[in-house]
């Protein structure tokens, strides 16, 4: 029974004795009061009309009230049950083309319905599960009877089951994986109806689910072993570079042993050979070139030890800076009178601009610096040609350039030639012998007080190598 009948039924069960009631009273009242006036003022004949009229007028009347209440009252069941009628339709027809199981169960939890979702799912039609238990489903047996008992004491006691995963048996033996929803029906009175189920195939959505498992059980795997080869390579490469430091400190102690083993005898052969120009009382003109070249070779032999030991330094990390304010100018004359007592047929033009800022420098490392471009500008250029340097400032530091008169640099050699033991002619015939050094430390040197070095050529010719050094503060 729905609402609007047991409300109909309850109001029109109120409406029997009520009318009835009203009926009694109205006449008691009229009779002591309205009727008594009347006999008593009036007479017996006026008393007669009145009671024809007061009965004749006010008992149809009420029935009429009574009757259209009545009717209101079945109009209104009767628009409940067309809008409930409706609804049972909407729900019936969402039921029947659900793609997912939609079945009831009664108290013993026989199949009620079975929609055409369940159907397909399933694969059993409607007239074979009508009447069946719901563990017939399941699979029957007892594991399927042990579910089924405890759906059947968990949703009355909670009200519904939400996301319960099972195993149910289709009609051609396979099993399909299956989330089910169960509620508890109930009626007006709290009766229990049963209970109706839903039932979702996820049988795709586990078969994706275990083959994303194993997948990540398989890339697990292969970041395990991954990890694993990378720890050994770590530790490989680890092994490898504690060699190689030991060897490169192997390399700067033998470095740094032979050079001032090598620069001992270069002493004591400078000493000797110039012992010998003091004592010859007579030096013909092949005694006196021999001297030369002497003195020239040692003197090259003493700088290719000082520019190996400099270099050993600098990649060791153990070369120690002094810097302080100091002026250019006179490092500039300095090193050029150094460097024309040993190339006495070699001119230099020297800079003459005098206020210019101080720079932030370790004055040693700025005049050996400036004695190798010195010595490299002298290699390159051809006899007769002077070697120009030039000094320019502006806010940030202070730049100083060689210029040679040779036949300058390739391109793709501006920047190379400061690389360690890079040669832009390495060949036997080379017009200038060197071993790559010098350039190289020309650069670590300036970069560790930091500075700049790099090289172009001259519109004019030649080569022309500058660095700038930061400006005091």
């Amino acid at each position: 029974m729905n609402p609007s009948s047991h409300t109909l039924k309850r109001r029109v069960a109120v409406l029997r004795w009520a009318f009835p009631a009203a009926l009694a009273i109205s006449a008691t009242l009229y009779q002591l009061g309205l009727a008594r006036w009347v006999l008593d003022h009036y007479g017996d004949v006026a008393h007669f009309g009145v009671e024809i009229v007061f009965y004749g007028t006010a008992g149809p009347l009420l029935a009429f009230w009574v009757l259209t209440l009545i009717g209101r009252w079945f109009d209104e069941k009767e628009r409940a049950e067309r809008q409930a009628r409706s609804f049972e339709r909407r729900f019936a027809s969402i039921t029947a083309a659900s793609a997912d199981g939609i079945l009831s169960l009664d108290h013993a939890g026989l199949i009620q319905s079975w929609n055409l979702g369940a159907e397909l799912i399933f694969g059993y039609p409607a007239d074979a599960m009508l009447g069946q238990p719901l563990s017939h489903l399941f699979g029957g047996g007892e594991r399927a009877a042990v579910e089924f008992q405890w759906l059947a004491e968990t949703v009355p006691q909670t009200g519904f089951i939400r996301g319960h995963e099972t195993t149910c048996r289709a009609a051609n033996g396979r099993e399909i994986a299956a989330e089910l929803t169960a509620t508890h029906l109930t009626d007006e009175t709290g009766q229990s109806l049963g209970m109706s189920v839903i039932l979702r195939d996820i049988t795709e959505r586990k078969r994706r689910e275990e083959e994303i498992g194993r997948i990540n059980a398989s890339l697990h795997e292969q970041v395990a072993e991954r990890t694993r080869e990378l720890a050994e390579k770590v530790e490989e490469l680890a092994r490898a570079n504690a060699d190689l430091q030991k060897l490169d400190r192997m390399r700067s102690e033998f470095v740094s042993v032979v050079s001032h083993q090598i620069r001992a005898p270069l002493t004591n052969m400078r000493g000797a050979v110039e012992h010998m120009q003091a004592s010859c009382s007579v030096v013909n003109p092949t005694c006196s070139r021999m001297f030369l070249i002497l003195d020239q070779q040692t003197q090259r032999l003493d700088r290719l030890v000082r520019d190996v030991l400099s270099a050993a330094r600098l990649e060791a990390g153990e070369l120690v800076l002094h810097p302080e304010p100091i002026s250019l100018l006179p490092i500039v004359q300095q090193v050029v009178e150094q460097t024309q007592a040993r190339t006495a047929q070699r001119s230099f033009c020297l800079p003459t601009k005098p206020g210019l800022p101080l720079v932030f420098a370790d004055r040693d490392r700025v005049a050996e610096v400036l004695a190798n471009l010195l010595d490299n500008a002298d290699k390159y250029s051809p006899p007769g040609k002077e070697v120009s340097i030039e000094v320019g400032a502006d806010q940030t530091g202070v730049t100083l350039s060689v210029r040679d008169f040779g036949p300058g640099l390739p391109a793709d050699d501006l920047d190379r030639v400061f690389e360690k033991y890079y040669r832009t002619d390495s060949s036997d015939s080379q017009a200038a012998y060197g071993y790559g050094l010098g350039l190289y430390v020309c650069r670590q040197l300036v970069q560790a007080q930091g500075g700049r070095i790099w090289a172009e050529n001259h519109p004019d010719g030649g080569a022309v190598f500058s660095f700038m050094l930061p400006a005091a503060r």
